[in-house]
């Protein structure tokens, strides 16, 4: 007798089997990829908010690096300088603005405490556009705000300057009687000195900003003469 045909194929259970291999590689292929979708769409978010904050953290140097010093009147008609400085933040003018680069603007710089205990440095600008600034008093629309760091532990103020305008007249001058340093101060108000700082510096957690103010030094006291 000859011998019968070996079946070939698989069994039912084989093929059972295969099913629920490859039932449980589609699910584990669904599930990697919902996973690195929902990471790419993380991140892509993450790299368009660190685009759009640098981007603002870039034209908000470009404000303070034309920072200068501008004379307006006070109290009794008395001429100062448009500049507060506090340990908290200052407010100061500059040539150009976030919103519109060829208008001049006030704008400020300060700290606020955030909900989890450090702070947040936050920029608010106030554009001069067909806005002549003549006085301290002057009302102007700070419209504009943007957070530009936010939980950071330390951020602190300090002005570099003379102490007072007899000090700095007395030093330029070969006729001075004394010679006086410039100093850091961590309070420095423009109408009351009647000098603007030539530097400030911003500590953010050990990273030192600093912002120079070229024109103070050579404008402060011809501004100041030549306007009373």
């Amino acid at each position: 007798m000859g011998r019968k045909p070996t079946a070939s194929g698989f069994t039912l259970v084989e093929t059972l089997i295969a099913m629920v291999l490859l039932s449980l590689l589609m699910i584990s292929g669904a599930l990697a990829y919902d996973y690195f979708s929902q990471n790419w769409q993380r991140n892509k978010g993450i790299a368009e908010s660190s685009g759009e904050r640098h981007h603002l953290t870039s034209l908000v140097q470009k404000v303070t690096w034309n920072t200068f010093s501008k004379a307006v009147y006070g109290d009794n008609d008395r001429l100062g300088f448009y500049f507060l400085g506090r340990q908290e933040g200052f407010t100061a003018v500059s040539h150009t603005s976030v919103q519109n680069p060829d208008a001049a603007a006030v704008y400020r710089l300060f700290r606020e405490p955030n909900d989890d205990g450090g702070f947040r440095l936050v920029y608010e600008e106030a554009v001069l556009n067909n806005v002549y600034l003549a006085a301290d008093s002057q009302q102007l629309p700070f419209n504009f705000r943007r957070i530009l760091y936010d939980n950071v532990g330390r951020v602190e103020f300090r002005y570099y300057g003379y102490e007072s305008l007899r000090q700095r007249n007395d030093t330029v001058s070969a006729e001075g009687p004394e010679q006086y340093s410039l100093m850091w101060f961590e309070e420095f108000d423009g109408m009351q000195r009647v000098l603007h700082p030539q530097a400030i510096a911003i500590d953010l957690n050990g990273f030192r900003w600093l912002i120079e103010v070229p024109d103070a030094v050579e404008s402060t006291l011809s501004r100041y003469t030549r306007d009373i």
